[in-house]
C-alpha cells in the first residue's frame, strides 16, 4: 500500500473549506471529520489511509462544509440529537417515542433475516454493471463469498484482481448501498 501525499490532503481540505467564514466553524467541520475517522478507527497517520478512508474523509468534510445553517457553540449544543445529526446531513429516525415488545423486536429480526435469505437475481457489479450471483443459498464454505461479479474478465470489471473476480461478503463495509442487503 502506497503512502498518502499529506500536502496533498492539507491543500485539499483548505480548498474544500474556502468557503467557510469563522475559524470557529472551520475547527468544528475539522474535528468532527477528525472524530469520524477515528469513530471508523481509520489509521492515525492520514498518510496511512487507503483511497477509500481518504474519499470518505474528504466526502464527510464535504457534507459539513455545506450545512445549511451554521450555529454557535452554545446553540448547536442545545439542540437535540436528532437535530445535531440532521445539520450534519445525517437522516435518522427517532425511534425512543415508544418501546418495542419483545415479540415485535423478535419478529422483526425474523423478518430481516428472512429478507436477508432470499436469493436476489436484480445486483449490478458497481463496478462493470454486470449481473452478480447470490451465492448465499449455494455456499459450500462460510469462507465463500456471498455475492460474485459474473464477468471474469479484468478489463471490464475494475473491481476484478487480475486472479479473483470481485466477491462480496454480508459482513464486509464494501457491499454496495444500493443493493439494500
Amino acid at each position: 500500500m502506497s503512502k498518502q501525499d499529506v500536502e496533498f490532503i492539507a491543500k485539499t481540505i483548505h480548498t474544500m473549506t474556502e468557503s467557510v467564514e469563522h475559524p470557529e466553524t472551520l475547527q468544528k467541520i475539522i474535528g468532527t471529520a477528525n472524530e469520524y475517522a477515528r469513530t471508523m478507527k481509520f489509521p492515525k497517520s492520514k498518510a496511512d489511509w487507503s483511497d477509500e478512508q481518504l474519499n470518505k474523509y474528504f466526502a464527510m468534510i464535504e457534507r459539513l462544509v455545506d450545512m445549511p445553517t451554521e450555529y454557535t457553540q452554545e446553540q448547536f449544543d442545545e439542540l437535540s440529537l436528532q437535530d445535531k445529526l440532521k445539520a450534519a446531513g445525517i437522516e435518522s429516525t427517532d425511534i425512543t417515542d415508544g418501546l418495542q415488545t419483545p415479540d415485535g423486536i423478535v419478529g422483526e429480526v425474523v423478518k430481516d433475516m428472512e429478507q436477508q435469505n432470499k436469493y436476489r437475481d436484480d445486483l449490478k457489479c458497481p463496478y462493470c454493471n454486470q449481473m452478480v450471483y447470490d451465492n448465499r443459498n449455494s455456499k459450500k464454505s462460510d469462507k465463500s463469498p456471498d455475492f460474485t461479479c459474473s464477468t471474469n474478465d479484468p478489463v471490464i470489471c475494475g473491481g476484478h484482481t487480475g486472479k479473483w473476480r470481485k466477491s462480496w461478503w454480508l459482513d464486509n463495509s464494501d457491499i454496495p448501498k444500493e443493493w439494500n442487503v
